[in-house]
């Protein structure tokens, strides 16, 4: 069977869970992952993960062409089944009229709820979206447009229950490779904080990408009620506007540290996530409560699970139920819970050991990667 991952554009992160799944794939079914490519290619951080197959199609972002892009897509997909990353103007209009054409089936991956942007406009600024980007067929103001066609998938995956319950989803995870992410040697992690010039302090890491929704100005903020010079957040995702916002921020900015400066530094940093990850005497997994953060489940939890380090998470999603008993989990928004939690995992080595050690467990059961390509295989065998 061949089985075509179409993604909204091949310079998008969403890439990264694309080559992911399709690597779970490899061996059993042909695969490919196909897209639009309006960013210079594949994401960097992603590009040497699989071999990605460009489509051109420019002026898919634009009406009236954006009908005959989608038909250039759409015959580009070569495969029985098409999973469409995301419910984008780019991705599942095109896999639906493949489906339309000859027969095959189609999957919609669901990482988070994108129509959370235009769901939290009022009229007014609905309004002014829709003024600005009615010729924009792959923006937001479309998203809620084209999510109701999701019904005439065959399946949906979704990441938490919050999507099952809105788009009648499979909860699909995507797991961690628990041998890749595992304790480091105590010498290598040694030997990087040296590198970083952080020798002598405790490291707070969130090793995701600073986006508004997740929350970390609270962690930040945390970290300055402490008020200790010895500790310090260390954020591995890379150096972006908010990065740079939050370094800038007169009370906590001295607090924060990014090495992740420029595309070397940040694809280096991907390739040794473990070792980064190790440097944390806690990691981190903070999210707002916002429709879109209730809509996603952090893929970076389960890293982090792996790590058997001890974690801090907000209490938003499905984060409760993923980390019960065996994470610190604090409601969002309570700045001086959060600064208790940091205090008690750095203050008791010996209960964050432990705690850190039951994550990885869980994880190794529920969260590997063996599980996941494991429940992706016996899907695509439902359509055998």
């Amino acid at each position: 069977m061949k089985v075509s991952f179409l993604v909204p554009d091949l310079g998008w992160p969403i890439v990264g869970i694309a080559a992911r799944m399709a690597r779970y794939l490899t061996g059993v079914h042909d695969v490919e992952i196909v897209g639009p490519s309006l960013w210079g290619g594949a994401n960097p951080m992603y590009a040497g993960e699989f071999e990605y197959r460009r489509v051109e199609c420019p002026r898919i972002y634009r009406f009236p062409d954006y009908a005959r892009e989608v038909r250039k897509l759409s015959r580009a997909l070569q495969g029985d089944v098409i999973i469409a990353m995301k419910a984008f103007g780019s991705t599942l209009p095109a896999a639906l009229r493949a489906r339309r054409e000859r027969g095959c089936r189609v999957v919609a991956y669901l990482d988070e709820w994108d129509g959370a942007v235009a769901a939290s406009w009022g009229w007014g600024e609905r309004l002014k979206h829709w003024a600005r980007d009615w010729a924009h067929p792959c923006n937001n103001v479309y998203v809620p447009r084209v999510e109701r066609r999701l019904p005439e998938c065959d399946m949906r995956l979704v990441t938490t229950r919050f999507m099952q319950r809105r788009f009648d989803g499979r909860i699909f995870h995507i797991g961690v490779d628990t041998e890749r992410f595992c304790p480091q040697a105590p010498e290598a992690v040694a030997a990087l904080k040296r590198e970083l010039g952080l020798n002598g302090k405790s490291l707070i890491v969130f090793g995701g990408v600073v986006r508004p929704h997740k929350g970390l100005e609270e962690y930040a903020a945390a970290l300055a009620r402490l008020g200790r010079t010895d500790v310090a957040l260390v954020i591995l995702g890379p150096l972006n506007e908010h990065v740079r916002s939050l370094m800038g921020h007169p009370e906590y900015g001295e607090f924060i540290r990014c090495p992740a400066v420029d595309a070397a530094s940040t694809r280096a940093i991907h390739e040794q996530m473990p070792l980064y990850l190790a440097l944390g005497d806690v990691l981190i997994v903070p999210l707002a409560d916002s429709l879109m953060a209730r809509s996603q489940m952090p893929c970076k939890v389960f890293e982090a699970m792996a790590m058997s380090k001890p974690i801090v998470a907000s209490a938003v999603s499905d984060l409760p139920e993923v980390l019960d008993g065996c994470g610190r989990l604090v409601e969002p928004g309570r700045v001086e819970a959060v600064a208790e939690a940091l205090t008690q995992v750095l203050e008791d080595p010996g209960a964050a050991g432990e705690m850190g050690a039951r994550a990885r467990r869980r994880c190794e059961q529920q969260f590997s990667a063996a599980a996941s390509r494991a429940s992706l295989l016996d899907l695509l065998d439902e359509w055998r």
